[in-house]
């Protein structure tokens, strides 16, 4: 019986206790929180009166989408700015946007034009691209400290806008925070 009560208590340390575990201790973005924001905002375009008010008559747009802009003093890879603009465009399903509401989402000029400088794809390839439109994002943060503590503050805000009159039709945001306590160094 004692054994039973040793492996008990051994398991709870291993675990580790609520309350138990070290406080954070940086404000970094991490990978979670890029994804959270795609999906966020993913669900806030599906949902905007932007894209509810057409349908399979109104007048076709292509959407170029371009990777996130990174004001924020946080190292954002690439790939990752990429994969903010990429998980909204592919929240939906490419078919779904082309029958019944007229839309399609195409690569940047610049990296249309790459891949035809490195051959992986043919000259022809998206001759009648076309876009109408262009779909933007912009990461910002705000830093407050406070003694041993900060709490980093940040905003990623996305944007359609038609290419022909500059208009903004959509525009919409995701904030988050993340708070570190302590040194940075401990």
């Amino acid at each position: 019986m004692r054994t039973a009560g040793l492996w008990v208590i051994a398991a709870a340390g291993a675990i580790g206790l609520p309350g138990c575990a070290a406080p954070v201790k940086t404000t970094a973005i991490t990978v979670d929180d890029i994804q959270e924001v795609a999906v966020e905002m993913a669900g806030k375009l599906r949902g905007s009166d932007f894209l509810k008010e057409r349908g399979p008559g109104s007048p076709r747009m292509v959407i170029a989408i371009q990777r996130v802009e990174n004001l924020t003093m946080d190292i954002i890879p690439e790939a990752d700015r990429w994969y903010l603009m990429d998980r909204v465009r592919s929240s939906f399903s490419l078919m779904e946007l082309s029958k019944e509401k007229n839309i399609a989402f195409v690569i940047p000029a610049e990296k249309l034009r790459a891949a035809r400088e490195k051959g992986t794809i043919e000259a022809d390839f998206a001759a009648e691209r076309a876009p109408t439109h262009e779909m933007t994002a912009t990461f910002r943060s705000v830093t407050r400290a406070a003694g041993l503590n900060r709490t980093d503050l940040y905003l990623c805000e996305y944007r359609i806008t038609d290419l022909a009159s500059g208009t903004l039709e959509w525009s919409d945001a995701f904030e988050f925070k993340r708070a570190a306590l302590g040194r940075a160094y401990d």
